[in-house]
């Protein structure tokens, strides 16, 4: 799932450009979930401190290490927002919505993130299929 929607959200259909932020990009592939997955289920934290701990992730990617000016930059920012939090929600409750069998319980949810990362896949490809 990682993967996938990194490639599509971000690098798509760039791959070489996806290539040249290696090892990095496998070190958030891997350090992401770890993170996430010690606080849901070693720390047994709540729904409300794992939202707050993805909205930090996010931004610690996002802005601090990518420095998308989608997330800062104002009127966009509006937009960008929301997104970055319905793309790195999808990553963190969807795994977790699997693991604890509550798909269905989330489904609007579920189905609210894949209208938010389809839309932002295809808006990425267009992007940079042009550029």
């Amino acid at each position: 799932m990682w993967v996938v929607v990194d490639w599509t959200t971000a690098f798509n259909p760039d791959f070489e450009r996806w290539l040249s932020h290696m090892p990095e990009i496998w070190l958030f592939y891997v350090g992401y979930p770890l993170v996430f997955a010690f606080l849901i289920y070693k720390r047994r934290w709540s729904d409300g401190r794992v939202f707050l701990a993805t909205l930090v992730g996010a931004f610690l990617v996002e802005v601090v290490f990518t420095g998308n000016e989608l997330l800062y930059t104002f009127p966009i920012m509006l937009i960008g927002i929301p997104i970055a939090v319905s793309i790195y929600g999808s990553l963190t409750f969807v795994p977790k919505w699997i693991v604890e069998n509550k798909i269905r319980q989330n489904k609007r949810k579920l189905i609210l993130m894949i209208i938010v990362w389809i839309l932002v896949s295809i808006s990425t490809f267009a992007k940079n299929i042009t550029s």
